[in-house]
């Protein structure tokens, strides 16, 4: 996708975000899930790159219903450490998979994660401070040089090679980042700048609903794509995709046909394709569980970079 093309979707997407918001009397209820975590972040050129989210707390209990269906869930938002969860209470005072929502944003070298769960401050701080970390005045705790590697310290021992040079500890929340400015996107106000403000971000984390496992890609060049699992309580999910478009109903005729194509046929039996009524611009698939499929097959089709043929 050129710039041309990338700055049309955007005037596309504000033009039926301005009109959804000026048919709304109301006014708009708390942001929760990925667009409240969204909320948080600071929208910037290199923030809005990549957006990976993790309801840990659903996809936990999730994991204990069907721990193979829902595997494909699991780490997202922390896939960082994801492996590492029974070395890293030892390592750092807390277990990522014990968090209520994470995420991720930004790709490296420039990236931050957030945490939301319970921390015992004073504990993480112990260990920040054995990793040969120092508490600056704001608060925060630097463990290295930005984008500094230890090979010998114990982090790294363990895996973990980079993600704790910068760290803002609280009651509710971890925040990490390799370098300083990047943690500044969750440490200090986004004000009107946020990602779930964003044009293109915000839009395509609408678009994909209540998930409790999502990624959206935004390239420098190629088609933006936003990938989610919505799920019940109860062990039902929905995979989720969507794309901006300038003409959506032209790409719906091409999604559906590809749909009814291998390898679509196969990986996502059963799947539609609409445009979401109030979101002019976007073009969204469904597709509903299928017998014997583990959930997830849109997140593990976006990793392998895929997902954009099935609108080509």
């Amino acid at each position: 996708m050129n710039k041309r093309a990338s700055a049309a979707l955007v005037a596309v997407l504000l033009a039926g975000a301005g009109c959804a918001a000026e048919a709304e009397t109301p006014p708009a209820p708390p942001r929760t899930g990925l667009l409240g975590a969204l909320a948080d972040v600071r929208a910037t050129a290199e923030s809005s790159v990549l957006v990976e989210y993790g309801d840990v707390a659903a996809v936990r209990a999730l994991l204990a219903k069907d721990a193979e269906r829902f595997r494909g869930l699991q780490g997202y938002g922390y896939s960082d450490l994801a492996g590492h969860s029974r070395v890293l209470p030892d390592l750092v005072g807390f277990d990522p998979a014990q968090a209520t929502t994470a995420l991720r944003v930004g790709q490296p070298p420039r990236w931050v994660a957030v945490l939301r769960m319970d921390v015992d401050v004073p504990a993480v701080e112990a260990k920040l401070e054995g990793l040969g970390g120092r508490r600056g005045g704001s608060g925060v705790w630097t463990t290295g040089e930005d984008d500094e590697l230890d090979p010998d310290g114990p982090l790294t021992r363990a895996g973990i090679v980079t993600g704790f040079q910068q760290v803002r500890v609280e009651a509710g929340s971890v925040v990490r980042s390799p370098a300083g400015e990047s943690l500044k996107w969750v440490t200090e106000p986004p004000g009107g700048k946020s990602l779930a403000d964003d044009p293109m971000i915000g839009e395509l984390a609408r678009c994909l609903g209540d998930v409790s496992a999502a990624l959206i890609s935004k390239p420098k060049s190629g088609l933006p794509v936003a990938a989610g699992v919505r799920t019940t309580p109860a062990g039902e999910g929905t995979e989720v995709v969507c794309v901006p478009d300038e003409n959506p109903n032209a790409l719906k005729d091409v999604v559906r046909t590809n749909l009814e194509a291998a390898p679509w046929a196969g990986v996502l039996p059963g799947a539609t394709v609409e445009q979401p009524a109030d979101q002019t611009g976007l073009v969204r698939v469904l597709a509903p569980d299928a017998p014997g499929s583990r959930i997830g097959r849109v997140l593990q089709a976006s990793q392998r970079g895929e997902l954009p043929g099935l609108f080509g």
